[in-house]
């Protein structure tokens, strides 16, 4: 497991501003928050606990969310 400042193979460094962390985490788990709130609204709407409507709703608020943090924490660690 790599640490933010442990060395890697061929003596480089992994460089990551620490400002950046969350920016960064945000932006790599955002591709599997797709996925994972698509088949689990899918399933929801199949089993028939919610509606095509309301699935919808609630995936653009999850995306919108992340979307909206990573634009914040942007500006925030910007200076």
């Amino acid at each position: 497991m790599l640490s933010i400042n442990e060395e890697l193979p061929g003596n480089d460094k992994l460089k990551i501003d620490r400002k950046w962390v969350k920016t960064l985490g945000l932006a790599l788990s955002l591709p599997s928050t797709i996925f994972g709130a698509a088949a689990s609204l899918f399933w929801a709407v199949g089993q028939g606990y919610i509606s095509k409507l309301v699935a919808i709703l609630v995936f653009l608020l999850v995306i919108g969310n992340i979307l909206f943090l990573m634009v914040y924490y942007a500006f925030k660690n910007k200076g």
